[in-house]
């Protein structure tokens, strides 16, 4: 039985018929949530059936048996994906299953990350050029939210533009001991090193705006 219907698969083949470099999903999976972590690789590998002439491919590690890939990728939570380039980790996450609202979250990534170009401002680039020290992104999102899936790939789209920056979208359904330790009440909610945290599906200056502000205490510079 597929995920993915086929008037969906359609439409996103279409889609991937515009992707210039290759892109790798690498899904991780745990024996603590076996449905979950089998949803998600069959997401990833129908997404790759669906792309053709290995646009997409899927690389699956189970966390428990991997612990050094894991490691590698800095993902201690599963089910979790990462969409990457083929010679290129830029940071760009998910944990969960991106399920209803958030599957346009994962197909967004992978459409980025194979145009190599995540379409930001000169003015956000400008400012991501002058961070110093690593930036934490979390997006706590529910399936049913319908704004969610604009802060994830903005999120995502930070993380490509800087080698400093790793984002990830979290499943609030998925992890609701996570969403409650960051205070999660309403989504989407966006967290900063841990320091700063903000809600809303801000427009793109905005939201550079309150993640300069999380990262300001760990050596920011801004050139005015």
């Amino acid at each position: 039985m597929t995920l993915i219907q086929e008037r969906d698969r359609k439409t996103l083949r279409e889609r991937f018929k515009k992707l210039v470099h290759p892109v790798k999903l690498v899904v991780f999976t745990t024996n603590e949530q076996p449905e979950t972590s089998g949803v998600l690789s069959q997401i990833a590998r129908e997404l790759s059936e669906i792309s053709g002439d290995s646009k997409i491919t899927v690389e699956e590690h189970n966390l428990e048996a991997e612990p050094s890939v894991a490691q590698e990728y800095n993902i201690v939570l599963a089910p979790a994906i990462v969409i990457r380039s083929e010679d290129k980790n830029y940071g760009i996450r998910y944990l969960g299953v991106p399920a209803g609202f958030e599957f346009a979250s994962l197909v967004s990534a992978i459409e980025d990350v194979g145009k190599g170009d995540p379409g930001l401002s000169p003015d956000t680039r400008l400012m991501l050029a002058n961070l110093r020290t690593p930036v934490h992104i979390r997006v706590f999102v529910t399936y049913s939210c319908p704004y969610c899936p604009a802060a994830v790939r903005l999120a995502h789209k930070l993380a490509m533009a800087s080698d400093l920056i790793t984002a990830e979208g979290i499943s609030s359904e998925e992890f609701p001991e996570l969403a409650n330790q960051y205070g999660v009440m309403a989504v989407p909610k966006i967290v900063i090193n841990d320091r700063h945290s903000f809600e809303g599906a801000l427009p793109e200056p905005m939201f550079v705006q309150q993640v300069l502000r999380g990262a300001s205490g760990s050596g920011l510079i801004i050139v005015p």
